[in-house]
């Protein structure tokens, strides 16, 4: 009995093992992890006017990631495979009947991360960015979108939206500013965009998010009374094909 015991464990557990993989491939599927969302955001895939795009999230023995492939033609941003943290601002406000945001922008002491990523991916465009979103009103949807803030650590042969403002030193790093005013024809909708472009690129490292909104804060470019609906963290695929490990990924917001 003992030896048949022994020899179903042998035989059950390579199915064990691939049972830790779990995979999302459509569009706006989620994968929990921790404390955060893995969101398989395929936003831009409406402009494909030829070919396919295939782009999948997973989780493998706890570890967070993502792989792509595109047509190869320039569309400008398909996708945007994200770690998510946060409320979701693509509500319409009718259905947001009490104060839903994440954090008060003039509340916020702490605000750090750290991250470390395997990141394979071939020769073209794409990059590796924080993004958030801040809000003119406590009730965070759609319509109280103000401003969209990005920050590049990874990049290759494209650039931010928006004009060079100036350059921002912080204690890891010096990164060029952007900003500029986007409005999306087929949302009638329009924000500020501010993105900082890292000058020495990397693909894991750490980050004092609060350097970056004293900044903006004193080059009145965003307010003190600003919403945080979200905080995320994720590739923008324009024409790459590539692969993306998670191997370290923590927040510490307070």
């Amino acid at each position: 009995m003992k030896n048949i015991l022994i020899l179903t464990f042998l035989i059950l557990s390579p199915i064990l093992l691939q049972a830790q993989r779990i995979e999302k491939h459509n569009a706006g599927e989620i994968i929990n992890w921790k404390e955060f969302e893995i969101n398989n955001n395929k936003w831009g895939t409406y402009k494909i006017k030829k070919g396919t795009y295939d782009q999948t999230i997973y989780l493998e023995n706890d570890q967070p990631g993502w792989k792509w492939k595109t047509p190869g033609k320039s569309y400008g941003v398909l996708g945007y495979p994200m770690i998510f943290l946060g409320t979701s601002a693509w509500n319409n406000l009718v259905n947001v009947n009490t104060e839903n945001y994440f954090k008060n922008l003039n509340e916020i002491k702490t605000f750090e991360v750290k991250y470390d990523t395997k990141l394979i991916v071939n020769d073209k465009k794409y990059n590796l960015a924080f993004d958030f979103w801040l809000h003119n009103s406590p009730k965070v949807a759609f319509e109280t979108i103000d401003t969209e803030v990005m920050i590049w650590e990874d990049y290759n042969k494209f650039n931010p939206f928006g004009k060079k403002q100036g350059k921002l030193t912080t204690s890891t790093g010096q990164y060029e500013v952007y900003a500029g005013k986007i409005f999306k024809k087929e949302l009638n909708k329009g924000w500020n965009y501010i993105a900082f472009l890292r000058l020495n690129k990397r693909k894991s490292g750490k980050l004092n998010l609060m350097e970056f909104i004293t900044y903006m804060k004193e080059n009145n470019m965003i307010k003190n009374n600003h919403y945080l609906s979200s905080f995320e963290f994720g590739t923008e695929i324009l024409t790459s094909t590539g692969e993306i490990k998670i191997v370290e990924y923590n927040v510490n917001i307070e």
